[in-house]
């Protein structure tokens, strides 16, 4: 079944794991291709060392493709992982902006993107009118 092996792997990931692959595909969303690790640690405000060292774990767990020269590329469950965990962030904050009427820039709907279930989110898509895009006018990734 299609993004089983991605739920899967989203049970067993840890939150850090998740960050440095969402990082790398907003990275991308910016238009930045190939990505490097410097832009990835701005993003995160991490040192470039820690970069490098959780770009080869997840190298090692096939998420993604890294070389030091030219960049990183997140391989086809790594992107799934990562478009789940943006698309779950966005619906959050559609959420916490359109229904709970409160601040969507706090980092309370960076939490609930880590736990939320496929379930969970195609519904709250559903109550939501299944927006496009996320309060600060991005795209919201399909499920």
């Amino acid at each position: 079944m299609p993004g089983e092996k991605c739920s899967v792997l989203l049970e067993k990931s840890s939150e850090n794991e998740e960050m440095y692959l969402k990082a790398v595909w907003l990275v991308e969303e910016e238009g930045k291709n190939p990505v490097h690790a410097v832009e990835v640690a701005r993003m995160l405000s991490v040192s470039l060392p820690s970069v490098v060292g959780m770009f080869r774990k997840l190298e090692k767990k096939n998420l993604l493709r890294y070389d030091g020269r030219s960049g990183v590329s997140l391989m086809p469950v790594g992107r799934e992982m990562a478009e789940k965990i943006v698309r779950n962030l966005r619906l959050t904050e559609v959420w916490f902006r359109d229904v709970l009427k409160i601040d969507y820039n706090s980092t309370d709907p960076c939490r609930f993107e880590h736990v939320m279930t496929d379930a969970v989110a195609k519904s709250l898509s559903r109550v939501l009118g299944y927006p496009k895009t996320c309060p600060h006018g991005k795209k919201i990734p399909k499920a």
